[in-house]
Formats: C-alpha cells, structure tokens, sequence
C-alpha cells in the first residue's frame, strides 16, 4: 500500500483515545486507513454516537470502550497494552477530533525507523490560527518541562507521536488524565531515550477544546510534584 507496510507490515498500530467525537471519528479512521488497517480505537465513556461511528468506519481494526470516562492517560494505556498484545513493533497516537493530519504518519513513523530512536514527538507549527490561551499554555509548560526533563522540545503537549513497544514498557504512565503528553516526555528525560520531533500539521475546529488556564495551571503543581517525588 504504501512505504510504511513495505517497512513494518503487521507491527505498526496506531492507537487513537477518543471521547465525545461522534462527528469526528469516522473521517479520522478513514484518512488513517490510507497507511495501515491495524486501528485502536478506544472510546472513553463516550455519550454520544462516538462509538457506533468508529464501529462503522474501523473495517479490520478494533474498537474498545471504557464503560465511564475515565482520562485520555487510561485510554492510551488501554489502546497501547492491546497494540503490543497484537504485536505491535510501533505504536502512533493519534488524538480522534481531527486535528492531526493522518499525512504526517509517515514522517514520525519513517525518522523513528530510520534513525534508530525511541520516541519521535510530532510538533505543531505555532503560526497565528492557534488560539492564545492553547499557544501561550503550550509555551509555559513546555519551557518548564524542558527545564525539569533536560529534552529539548518545543511542542509537549502535542498528542501525535510515534514510539517503540520496548520504549511504552519503559515509559508507562501513572496519570489517567490529560497531564499524559507531560508524563510520557518527563519519563523520556528521566530515562534518557533517545527520541526526535518532526514538523506537524494541525487543524484546530474548536477554539474553545483543550487547554484552558484552570488545566494549565494543574499541570504545572503536577510537573513539580512528579519532579520532586
């Protein structure tokens, strides 16, 4: 189908969290399918029509649901313990609103191939369509995360990025919420992986979706707390 399957055939899965995302979730399975049919679509308690709309579109992946909405960090650990379960080599995560471009799969999966690394973070372009509280958040937490974890990123908080089954086992998170993206990079510090960042396109369809201040400030005692244990 295209260079991914000639590289990593039946090992490569990506694995999407997703809650309340009924209008999205079927255009984002459909674009992923593109690169590969191994799909984990993990429904976090969703109240809407999210599940049947991945049920629909997912063709030979799987779709698994959390019977109450629990976090995207239990998500994640649920979709990537069932990946590796399936013989996942690679795992992507993807978030399921839409907002990451499935076109740039290749790019993370092909450099974490290539150059032998652990991680490969996707990293939005920060141009003026980003709304102000997202991308002045985002710049706080990730100077500070970089500061604590001695990486050197410029986007954390992105959910589009590429790993190894051997590095997941490595970095494991505690955190069932969306502190996760911080966790996973302070854990990539902690262990010194080896890991890399590659440009990354995003649609942003809701000014109003995601990091607010309240959040952001939660982030920042949990990054001094997580420091300090």
């Amino acid at each position: 189908m295209t260079i991914i399957d000639n590289l990593f055939h039946s090992s490569f899965f990506v694995v999407i969290p997703v809650y309340n995302e009924e209008k999205n979730i079927g255009p984002v399975i459909e674009r992923i399918k593109k690169y590969t049919d191994n799909i984990i679509v993990v429904d976090d308690g969703s109240q809407d029509q999210t599940y049947n709309r991945a049920e629909k579109a997912i063709g030979n992946g799987v779709i698994l649901k959390h019977q109450i909405n629990i976090g995207k960090g239990a998500a994640l650990k649920t979709g990537c313990e069932a990946a590796i379960k399936l013989g996942a080599k690679i795992i992507v995560m993807m978030d399921g609103d839409g907002q990451h471009d499935s076109d740039d799969i290749p790019k993370l999966v092909t450099k974490l191939k290539n150059e032998n690394l652990d991680i490969v973070f996707g990293s939005r372009m920060m141009d003026k369509n980003i709304p102000f509280i997202r991308a002045s958040g985002n710049k706080i937490i990730t100077k500070t995360v970089n500061l604590l974890s001695r990486l050197s990123l410029n986007d954390i908080l992105s959910g589009f990025k590429a790993l190894t089954d051997k590095t997941y086992r490595k970095i494991i998170w505690e955190t069932q919420d969306y502190f996760v993206e911080t966790e996973i990079a302070m854990n990539v510090g902690k262990y010194g992986l080896k890991y890399a960042q590659v440009p990354i396109k995003t649609i942003y369809k809701d000014n109003y979706k995601g990091l607010d201040v309240i959040s952001g400030i939660k982030i920042i005692f949990k990054l001094l707390k997580f420091k300090l244990r």
